[in-house]
């Protein structure tokens, strides 16, 4: 399809983003992720439901680990009580975002393993001068000091300073990054919210043209059991009210979370254009060091590395799910029953419709909006100034 073999050794993550190709293995997640939804949320008794609730094995229990269940990974991401959680359709699509990413995980661990690997070696270095090696004292980071860090009584001082600085430096790092990420999923989460009320809005009665099996019958299913007496009970004018009340809370709500977005991006936007404006520069060093600089068994600028893509690429994923949430308003009000409303209510969900088109983000301090196409432009700068310094160190 693109003219490539092993020769030419591209990895397969760039050959996926120039095909537009899913991974399987994140496929595979969603997959399962949205079948084991689909089995919970049914109610005609089928076996699918039984089989996922079977407890086949009886008796003593045979030595050794007990053997991988389906649900193991499901109840790891969504707790035991994962069966109740999967019959709310918005909370589950929530969970399944962390489910296939769990990036967050992720980036917490590279951040405790950086603190590892840049704050153990001189700990080390005493544990061997006390067993009797004959080994140099070292520090963890290169300062500039007055005086000689290294003689006795100085060097316990800058050891303890230098371990609580690197100790403070990421913590502190690590807390407002992962606080805007849960800001960001938190808005989204509302914003999905807001989505599933707006495509519940009007109730639309099963027929040969609405069969029950579409996603706007299951809605209105669930409404004609939540509330049957206002289904057969209430008049034009009375569907009217309650349109124009609900429509009034949403836009209200609505309202709220782009004054929640805009907080946020008031809070980190100078934080993350100076991040943004480091990204490319501090991924091309830390590759070239990898390359160049580091043994093959040296990890100090692999895995700063590692953090510096992990950091990016949270930052970058959770602007696009505001920018898809953000939209998805405009989506759910257009597929909800929109047809069967009064006029009055018509001509509102028609504004609605067009202003919620405009896509909420946060922004590097008005130069740029943050999503995977951000991330994708830092990736390749990063790796054309890579391959420049390396041009250059070789000549």
């Amino acid at each position: 399809m693109l003219g490539v073999s092993l020769m030419d050794r591209i990895r397969n993550e760039v050959i996926r983003q120039r095909t537009k190709v899913t991974d399987i293995a994140v496929k595979i997640c969603k997959l399962k992720w949205q079948w084991a939804g689909h089995i919970c949320r049914r109610t005609d008794n089928r076996w699918g439901r039984r089989v996922l609730e079977w407890r086949p094995r009886t008796g003593k229990r045979s030595v050794g680990r007990p053997p991988a269940r389906w649900t193991d990974d499901l109840r790891r991401v969504a707790g035991s009580g994962w069966m109740r959680k999967a019959e709310d359709r918005v909370l589950w699509r929530s969970l399944g975002e962390a489910y296939v990413q769990q990036w967050m995980i992720s980036y917490y661990w590279c951040n405790n393993a950086l603190l590892v690997i840049f704050l153990s070696p001189p700990f080390v270095e005493i544990g061997r001068r006390v067993a009797g090696l004959e080994v140099p004292l070292i520090l963890p980071f290169f300062y500039w000091f007055p005086f000689d860090p290294f003689q006795k009584g100085y060097y316990e001082v800058v050891l303890a300073f230098q371990t609580w600085h690197g100790l403070i430096t990421i913590w502190f790092m690590l807390c407002g990054d992962l606080l805007f990420c849960v800001f960001l999923s938190h808005v989204t989460t509302q914003f999905d919210l807001v989505a599933a009320r707006a495509r519940r809005l009007v109730y639309v009665p099963a027929d040969r043209q609405m069969p029950g099996e579409y996603p706007l019958g299951v809605y209105s299913s669930a409404y004609l059991l939540q509330d049957k007496a206002s289904v057969e009970s209430f008049s034009y004018q009375d569907w009217e009210t309650r349109h124009q009340k609900e429509l009034t809370e949403i836009v209200q709500r609505h309202h709220a979370l782009i004054r929640l977005a805009g907080d946020v991006e008031r809070m980190f936007s100078f934080a993350l254009l100076v991040n943004f404006f480091n990204s490319s520069i501090i991924l091309c060093f830390c590759g070239f060091c990898c390359v160049i600089v580091e043994k093959w068994n040296e990890m100090i600028y692999k895995s700063f590395l590692t953090t510096a893509l992990s950091q990016t690429w949270l930052f970058c994923w959770y602007g696009q799910r505001l920018l898809e949430s953000s939209e998805g308003i405009s989506d759910s009000l257009y597929k909800s029953g929109w047809y069967l409303a009064a006029k009055k209510i018509k001509s509102s969900i028609y504004i609605m419709i067009h202003r919620s088109q405009k896509e909420v983000h946060v922004t590097t301090y008005g130069f740029s909006v943050i999503c995977l196409a951000s991330y994708t432009t830092i990736i390749k700068s990063a790796w054309s100034y890579f391959t420049l310094l390396l041009n250059v160190y070789k000549k």
